[in-house]
């Protein structure tokens, strides 16, 4: 079997997306030091992601950060597979008591903990 179709590779995919237990320091989910967005911008998100459980929203660190994707000239992301779900977001959700998919998948498979974040 190839590793990428392995278990335990998909399983290390998983645990990657949900690695984050705390929001980082300028989190737009933070209420104080939040990131700048356009205004409605944050509700925007929080509705996309109650609306499509099925959705995600990566931590923008791990989207710009060393390790993070590529743009190209016509704003198209290449996921670089280091990218993880915003721990603002996760945690936001778990409040509202609406987790996604993923989060469910991954509490199921014990990749993603709620009560081991902040």
């Amino acid at each position: 079997m190839e590793k990428e179709n392995s278990v335990e590779h998909r399983s290390d995919i998983v645990a990657t997306h949900f690695r984050l237990i705390k929001p980082c320091g300028n989190c737009p989910f933070r209420k104080e030091g939040a990131i700048d967005l356009e205004s409605g911008r944050l509700q925007g998100i929080v509705n996309h992601l109650v609306h499509d459980d099925h959705s995600t929203f990566h931590c923008h660190v791990t989207v710009v950060g060393k390790t993070g994707g590529e743009w190209d000239e016509e704003g198209q992301y290449t996921a670089s597979g280091n990218e993880a779900m915003c721990a603002g977001a996760m945690i936001y959700l778990e409040k509202l008591g609406r987790p996604t998919v993923g989060m469910r998948l991954g509490r199921l498979w014990g990749r993603y903990q709620p009560r081991a974040m902040i």
